[in-house]
């Protein structure tokens, strides 16, 4: 948390985050920004509401401190979990361990998005699950909550989040439902069932716009772009703590072991296999919808990175009750001794991101340098954003300028000027040019079809996703 709260301060907000600090604005009625913006964009609107209701953070940079909410709120529920059902402790640690580790923590909760909403509750609906199969009931009524809360947030934020949730509870019920085990068939199912009934009413509103807006849309389609991203991520998500794969591969052969050689099955062996199952079922559903209409990006994957870490943990879990004492701490500190230091890289990483900030204070420079210098955004550049459904984008692009020049203190000309400096540069500032289309030649050509004189003198630099076109003092 501590580091969550460093980098939220540190990195500079991208174009999502001001999509998000501009829809969940406190100025606007909550009825009118989820009728006009919520309910027509790509996602279910339980994050914005949450952005709404916490708009008296401030600004991006405080407003992401949401995400430590979300994660002390995940926390306290593990806690419920665990104190009933004590065999869960060494794995909901090592979940704990796997998780700082990863490396899209970090940059999931120093945003101001819904992805480490995703992932805290896809981790929890896990740890849930695995504890419904342990003990075969669904527990006190602190533990029904807390899987209550977390089957209501992981089917609601975020539409991938929603189909992996769905096929992960599909799989305990359906292993219930084999065993004939009704009390535990019901455990998983009642909660489950009502947040995809809500679920599914949103999506009845929704889905014609969903696919309104992604008819044209920045997500690389076929088999091949699915099938390196989820390559990619299962393998940073194995790979992020060696420590903790090691063991997990060892506690899976002793897991094994017991089922096969000694006939002694365990609830989590039984747990570990659904995971597995969950997980491999999610992703041949993941990529026959990518195959139809492009979906899987790495970072809307956040439940299924919380479904295999949780699997990770449970056969780590096993590693540990096979050692003594002194060996079980010696190993878990081991575990640990790997994961700090991922954690504090995985923070600098994210403070790091591409970001508005990059260019605006390259900008903010040069207008300190020269107070009158001429600063104009590069909107005409934006014509992709601009036009992209939904039309907050056309907003949110001068909103994004106004807000990084206003937190770095230089005055934008308005839209549609064409005041030249005259003993400072004109500088010509655009945003989230991600692919590097733009270029010297074709910023001077379109320039001057937008009623520029000829600039042989402009210099064109490339920061980040942005860039900035200089021009030369005119006199």
């Amino acid at each position: 948390m501590a580091a969550i709260v460093w980098s939220c301060w540190t990195r500079g907000a991208w174009y999502d985050e001001f999509y998000t600090q501009f829809v969940s604005r406190a100025d606007v009625p909550w009825h009118v920004a989820l009728r006009e913006s919520w309910i027509v964009d790509n996602h279910p609107p339980l994050f914005y509401a949450l952005a709404r209701a916490t708009a008296w953070m401030g600004g991006i940079d405080t407003h992401r401190l949401l995400n430590l909410l979300i994660g002390a709120a995940a926390a306290a529920g593990g806690l419920f979990v665990v104190r009933e059902v004590p065999r869960l402790g060494p794995a909901a640690a090592t979940l704990v361990l796997a998780i700082g580790a990863n490396q899209w923590t970090m940059t999931a909760g120093s945003e101001l998005r819904s992805y480490f909403l995703s992932l805290c509750a896809g981790g929890v609906l896990a740890l849930g699950l695995c504890a419904i199969r342990m003990t075969g009931t669904a527990g006190s009524h602190a533990r029904q909550a807390v899987y209550w809360i977390a089957a209501m947030l992981a089917f609601n934020t975020h539409i991938v989040t929603s189909l992996t949730s769905a096929v992960l509870v599909g799989v305990f019920l359906l292993a219930a439902l084999v065993r004939r085990d009704w009390r535990e068939a019901r455990a998983i199912a009642l909660a489950p069932l009502v947040a995809g009934a809500i679920f599914t009413a949103i999506t009845a509103v929704q889905l014609p716009i969903w696919l309104n807006n992604t008819t044209v849309f920045w997500i690389t389609g076929g088999f091949h772009a699915a099938r390196w991203t989820l390559e990619m991520l299962i393998l940073r998500t194995l790979v992020a703590n060696p420590v903790l794969l090691a063991g997990a591969l060892a506690g899976g052969v002793l897991l094994a072991r017991d089922v096969l050689w000694q006939r002694r099955p365990s609830g989590e062996a039984g747990a570990l296999a659904l995971l597995v199952l969950g997980v491999f079922a999610s992703i041949a559903g993941l990529v026959a919808l990518h195959l139809m209409r492009p979906i899987v990006v790495e970072k809307y994957l956040m439940a299924l990175i919380a479904a295999i870490m949780m699997g990770m943990a449970l056969a780590f879990s096993r590693l540990l009750s096979a050692l003594g004492p002194r060996a079980r701490t010696v190993l878990f500190i081991l575990a640990a001794g790997v994961s700090v230091p991922a954690l504090l890289q995985n923070a600098r990483d994210a403070a790091t991101e591409d970001n508005w900030f990059s260019s605006g204070r390259a900008v903010a420079a040069m207008v300190r340098q020269c107070p009158g210098s001429v600063v104009h955004t590069g909107e005409i550049w934006n014509d992709d954003l601009l036009a992209m459904l939904p039309h907050d984008n056309a907003h949110v692009v001068p909103y994004s300028y106004r807000y990084v020049a206003d937190r770095l203190d230089f005055r934008l000309e308005p839209k549609g000027a064409k005041r030249m400096g005259q003993r400072c540069p004109t500088i010509f500032w655009g945003e989230h040019d991600t692919s590097r289309r733009v270029t010297l030649s074709g910023t001077r050509q379109r320039l001057e079809a937008e009623g520029w004189p000829p600039m042989p003198a402009l210099d064109l630099r490339h920061i980040g996703g942005g860039w900035i076109a200089v021009l030369p003092p005119q006199s």
